[in-house]
């Protein structure tokens, strides 16, 4: 009998979450038990296959800190003998790979975040992160800047999958076919490193030659207040909006004219693939998974962290050419062919599979 357990923090609305979710279908193929080890608890927001059992740590724990939950994550493997274990985000992964210690276990761990990205503790963790992965067999990254972070031992156990979109075939290249409303589009948690406030102030300059033409930010986050104040500000209170977080997101950027990413990093960003799959142009700062997919003047534009003003020349030139935003389009909705839900998930289970035996 094959076993996998997968560590998560929460099975929230995240994008490894969503992946996961994607997932469940076929992990639940390939191994005759699967089990979703969440070490934060909390609700399920994606739906998940019925054949996958879904344990919470602070459940089993008590709720009595990390220390409780290392030793009741490090009993279940005793117990269950999976052959192999995958473990979703850093900090998460650090913790499956100190429980398994002096067990002979085979531990995948996939890293979601630019690995250069300081994590709590400074570098000093980032050091300690690098020598427990030497413990795991594999690590998979989403992008080929967040793989190319890794050296030596680390660099021969790294593996690239991107993130899978599932969609329709009517849905693949639906914002070239429909009747645009003069929108720009963006969505993502309103925090820090979202950096939704360069957006809104390449939007400001945007808005002195298009004043009709609007900004939607779709997401909730510590920042909104502070992102709030700035559309006041600027006066933009009447064309840029807030609008939270949206289960049909989909349907709201579809008939926009192109999709904007500000971030000042990025692991990979599902909205923005999605965004292309759907057919849109994307502006994006120069981060892990946008270098990845948008090639400048062909499906989108690059700009540099922080750069409003290029990031708004950008805007100017799809509003100017409705020609060229349909072209840029149709070029964006390619990558559907490398990201579709199926390519990607066969990925992963030959990996697995691979990693198991």
């Amino acid at each position: 009998m094959t076993k996998l357990i997968v560590s998560i923090a929460t099975l929230g609305s995240g994008g490894a979450e969503r992946v996961l979710s994607i997932l469940s279908n076929s992990l639940a193929d390939i191994f005759d038990e699967v089990q979703y080890v969440m070490w934060d608890g909390g609700e399920v927001f994606y739906e998940i296959d019925k054949r996958v059992r879904i344990v919470s740590l602070p459940e089993l724990s008590g709720r009595k800190g990390r220390t409780k939950q290392i030793i009741e994550f490090r009993r279940l493997v005793k117990k269950e003998k999976p052959n192999l274990i995958l473990s979703f985000l850093t900090p998460y992964n650090m913790l499956v790979l100190l429980s398994t210690i002096g067990i002979k276990q085979k531990v995948v761990v996939a890293e979601r975040t630019d690995p250069k990205r300081l994590l709590a503790g400074g570098k000093p963790m980032l050091m300690l992160r690098d020598y427990l992965y030497r413990r795991a067999c594999g690590i998979l990254t989403q992008t080929e800047y967040a793989k190319s972070c890794y050296g030596g031992v680390l660099a021969s156990k790294t593996k690239v999958i991107y993130n899978p979109v599932m969609m329709t075939e009517e849905q693949v290249g639906a914002a070239v076919r429909v009747q645009k409303d003069k929108t720009f589009v963006s969505v993502g948690r309103l925090e820090p490193i979202k950096d939704q406030l360069t957006m809104i102030d390449a939007f400001g300059l945007f808005h002195e030659k298009y004043p009709d033409y609007k900004l939607a930010i779709y997401g909730e986050g510590p920042m909104r207040d502070e992102i709030h104040a700035k559309i006041q500000s600027l006066g933009l209170q009447n064309c840029v909006y807030l609008p939270g977080r949206c289960n049909l997101v989909w349907e709201k950027m579809v008939s926009a004219d192109c999709f904007l990413l500000s971030s000042k990093t990025e692991g990979m960003s599902n909205a923005m693939i999605e965004a292309m799959c759907l057919g849109l142009p994307v502006i994006s700062t120069k981060v892990a998974g946008a270098t990845d997919f948008i090639k400048t003047g062909e499906n989108g534009y690059l700009v540099d962290v922080g750069d409003y003003k290029t990031m708004s020349d950008h805007m100017c030139e799809i509003a100017d050419n409705p020609e060229l935003q349909k072209e840029l389009g149709n070029s964006a909705k390619k990558a559907y062919d490398i990201l579709r839900a199926d390519v990607i998930c066969k990925q992963w289970v030959d990996y697995l599979i691979q990693m198991a035996s």
